[in-house]
């Protein structure tokens, strides 16, 4: 015991546990936020006004990384290498806001017409969908803003910023739902929500804006050629995946929005608010470890990190799962009577969110190195493959068929990243 305490140590100081504090304090009190908000309309909302509000979350799902995760990959690869030259990472932040309104248009351009259908399919006027559209963008654009920031702040060890930051946003979202369901009138209570979270976006940006502006990111520098040439460069070869990866990660939606039923859309779009329990640990690993891990450059370490954040990954998924499986009824009571029989569909919500889980935690460890070399040649082929051989296998009319796609198109994509990554490190230069 006394030589793993020791072993242990190193990783458990005060400066290491202090971060580790602050991500995982303020994400609990801000995922308990949206998980109350979440229950809230699960229980306040119809079945058939909260699958419209699943298909609108579901679309802003894939707006915002379809908006910014090219840019990312660039982002972080040249801001784990420039991390300790704040004007270097002013130029970075300047370069990377100067392209993001092209995606984030053309990522408006792509998602438009597959919004409109889906929700055509769901009966709303095309006033309804316009005035949703409308919300979505004015969320998309500070959301893609305020990433950039964040990633810079967290680089340079800046996390309380970023903590403080996103609290605000949940805070000014909470309180503002909560006033909308009890003073206004159901009919306009969807797009009034979308609204207030745009609000709150916006104060979101403008306060880690001023903030990072302090610490000395400013957007007063001059744009950089080289570091635009590089994004530029990530965006051409890996910006078809991630259009992909948008629209696939939102698969189980798009088939029962096509082949299901209204009441299947609200039930999974109930069961998905669980996710929300393995949020908390992507926003520990993504606001810490990945950062951490842009910046080492010791090939020993990184392999230390990397073994270790996997295999504990994969311990506390099957504790999760292992408490679902063995008393799902607290679970489905707190969603109401409308989901109490959704027992088995409410382990595979869980599963897929395991698999999901490392799938997350896998990607963002590649992106905060540029490990891409299978991807851009392999992913759209291998994802086409598993979504193939899940419709072949499940019935995708149903909830419970869908969602084994899910999981099946999930498990094929973490074992690509997790390629890249066995790739990347051996690629790591053996350095002390």
């Amino acid at each position: 015991m006394e030589k793993l305490i020791a072993r242990l140590g190193p990783y458990f100081s005060k400066s290491s546990l202090k971060p580790i504090g602050q991500v995982f304090g303020s994400q609990l009190i801000g995922k308990a936020l949206g998980f109350s908000i979440s229950i809230f309309l699960v229980r306040e909302l119809s079945k058939e006004d909260y699958a419209i509000y699943t298909v609108l979350l579901t679309i802003q799902g894939m707006l915002i990384p379809l908006s910014n995760s090219a840019i990312f990959i660039g982002f972080k690869k040249i801001g784990g290498e420039v991390w300790e030259d704040i004007v270097k990472m002013s130029r970075l932040v300047k370069t990377a806001n100067l392209i993001s309104p092209y995606i984030i248009v053309l990522a408006f351009l792509l998602v438009g017409g597959y919004a409109f259908y889906i929700l055509y399919l769901q009966e709303i006027s095309v006033g309804r969908i316009s005035w949703f559209l409308l919300c979505l963008f004015l969320i998309v654009v500070p959301e893609v803003k305020t990433a950039f920031i964040r990633s810079a702040l967290l680089l340079r060890k800046q996390i309380a910023i970023v903590q403080v930051s996103e609290l605000v946003g949940h805070v000014i979202r909470c309180v503002g739902i909560i006033s909308l369901l009890l003073f206004l009138k159901s009919s306009f209570i969807i797009g009034a929500i979308f609204l207030i979270t745009s609000l709150s976006a916006w104060i979101s940006y403008i306060y880690v804006k001023k903030k990072g502006e302090i610490t000395g990111i400013s957007e007063s520098v001059d744009v950089d050629k080289g570091y635009q040439k590089i994004l530029l460069k990530y965006i051409k070869i890996n910006w078809h995946n991630s259009a992909f990866f948008a629209f696939k990660g939102q698969i189980s939606i798009f088939l029962i929005g096509i082949f299901g039923t209204t009441s299947s859309l609200a039930d999974i779009g109930a069961l998905s608010r669980f996710a929300l329990v393995f949020t908390i640990i992507t926003a520990l690993f993504g606001n810490i470890y990945s950062p951490a891990f842009g910046r080492c450059q010791n090939l020993r370490k990184l392999n230390k990190m990397y073994v270790v954040t996997m295999v504990s990954t994969v311990l506390l998924c099957f504790l999760v799962l292992l408490v679902v499986f063995l008393i799902p009824e607290p679970f489905l009571w707190i969603l109401g009577e409308n989901y109490e029989h959704l027992e088995h569909e409410l382990f595979l919500i869980f599963l897929s969110g395991s698999v999901g889980l490392l799938l997350s935690i896998n990607y963002a460890i590649n992106l905060s190195k540029g490990w891409i070399k299978y991807t851009p040649m392999l992913e759209i082929p291998t994802d086409i493959a598993g979504i193939v051989l899940g419709v072949l296998l499940f019935d995708v009319t149903t909830l419970t068929g869908v969602l084994y796609l899910g999981i099946l198109s999930a498990g094929i994509n973490f074992l690509l990243h997790l390629f890249n990554s066995v790739a990347g490190l051996r690629a790591q230069p053996s350095t002390e």
